[in-house]
């Protein structure tokens, strides 16, 4: 009887702890000092019971609100919010007791209060100088945070950063980079300073390299220089101006990537002799539109000659002058609009070749009436459309006389002269002695 009473006992008081339920919520469910949790305890019991007040014991270094409360009567179920704020950092446990008419319920919870707040991390912590650096961040917390807003201390693009994650744009000086991070916890708004230690290194800038086609040149000539740049910065540059004392003076490239490399031709040519300086100025802009400037320079050598010259030219004289020989092209570029201007006694003959090949040359011949003089010229344009002009005098020869095979024998036109009345002379005299001989017999 006793043993079947004390069953019957201790199944009534399994159905009545079970069939009551305490559970106790807290969010954010891990605090800074000075952080207010919001927080519930939800009693349920499957049938009415009276509870007398309910209590929340807290530990030093939280603080409960409200920490008791008292007649809340006959429930199934109750609900009672309250905060817990907390006041220094540590692992707080809580106990909550609920007064019933069965007795007395605890629940134990746990309250989390730490000192170290979110931190921001770089993607890289090597920058360079003197030029934009792209930086990527990410705000890491052991915990849940929300509303998180970045704003870096010192100038960049973008300005401000929503989220815990993104990247930013600067060129910096040598300090630590210093960041505002934002966020909330709960309800709890906090606003945190962070400063990060980077290594800096010297910009590797663009690099230009100036090559000239050739080092040595002859006057009109042209010699092609060729301008590399190559963008060893980590950003791209843009507007890229390149001017230059050599053809066509400026050329441009909008854009030039970082890594990436483009190449310039220019043109020069001198119409004088010497050391020539042909330098170049680099003007770009990086995406926050700050300008760099650099200069490159290199050097031509003119020798004392002309692109394009006469050779093998030969004056003869006979009842004219017979002007002939060849223009050569001694440049390594096409000479255009080539005039041979042969001149003699105001008299002006011309013979026109269209173009010239490097190395080529052609044949040219004039026949002028008789002087002293000749005055031979070459006038052409190199590719750059340069006019120049080359000029040989030439003193035309004595009278020519060709005699048989062996050559022309040069004689005074007095000489000759004299010579044919001779000739006539004794030929007259001849007929005039015959004529007395025949007379003298017929006598």
């Amino acid at each position: 009887m006793r043993f079947a009473l004390l069953l019957i006992l201790l199944i009534l008081l399994v159905n009545c702890v079970s069939a009551q339920v305490v559970k106790i919520e807290c969010s954010p469910s891990v605090l800074f000092p000075g952080d207010v949790a919001d927080c519930k305890l939800t009693f349920t019991h499957s049938k009415k019971t009276y509870i007398s007040g309910i209590s929340i014991l807290s530990p030093l270094g939280l603080e409960v609100i409200p920490s008791s409360v008292s007649g809340v009567g006959w429930v199934t179920s109750y609900e009672l919010p309250f905060n817990v704020k907390a006041k220094s950092s540590g692992i707080y446990t809580l106990t909550a007791y609920i007064n019933t008419i069965n007795g007395t319920i605890k629940q134990f919870f746990n309250i989390v209060v730490v000192e170290d707040t979110p931190k921001l991390i770089l993607n890289k912590t090597t920058l360079y100088l003197n030029e934009v650096n792209m930086v990527g961040f990410k705000v890491v917390s052991p915990f849940s945070i929300s509303n998180v807003v970045v704003k870096p201390l010192f100038q960049s693009n973008p300005q401000v950063v929503y989220g815990d994650e993104g990247f930013f744009k600067f060129i910096p000086d040598k300090k630590p980079l210093k960041f505002e991070i934002s966020f909330y916890n709960g309800r709890n708004h906090h606003v945190v300073t962070q400063s990060i230690d980077v290594s800096y290194k010297e910009s590797r800038g663009v690099v230009v390299n100036v090559t000239p086609s050739y080092s040595m040149s002859l006057i009109g000539d042209v010699v092609t220089i060729s301008v590399e740049l190559s963008n060893l910065r980590g950003d791209d540059v843009y507007n890229i101006v390149v001017k230059s004392n050599a053809e066509p003076y400026v050329l441009t490239i909008p854009h030039l990537k970082s890594g990436e490399s483009k190449r310039l031709d220019f043109k020069f040519s001198s119409n004088e002799s010497g050391l020539k300086e042909v330098v170049f100025y680099i003007e770009y802009k990086d995406e926050f539109n700050n300008p760099y400037r650099l200069t490159a320079k290199t050097f031509i050598k003119i020798l004392d000659e002309y692109a394009l010259q006469f050779s093998g030219v030969d004056i003869k004289r006979n009842l004219g002058i017979e002007v002939g020989g060849d223009i050569c092209n001694n440049g390594r570029t096409k000479a255009y609009n080539i005039y041979i201007i042969a001149e003699a006694n105001g008299v002006v003959k011309t013979y026109y070749i269209d173009s010239l090949e490097p190395s080529d040359f052609d044949s040219f011949e004039f026949t002028l009436e008789n002087a002293s003089i000749v005055k031979l010229k070459a006038r052409w344009n190199n590719e750059l459309g340069e006019i120049f002009e080359i000029e040989k005098i030439i003193k035309s020869p004595p009278l020519i006389v060709k005699e048989g095979r062996e050559g022309n024998i040069y004689v005074p036109l007095a000489v000759l002269i004299a010579v044919v009345a001779l000739i006539v002379l004794a030929w007259r005299r001849r007929n005039v002695s015959r004529t007395r001989s025949e007379k003298l017999e017929k006598d």
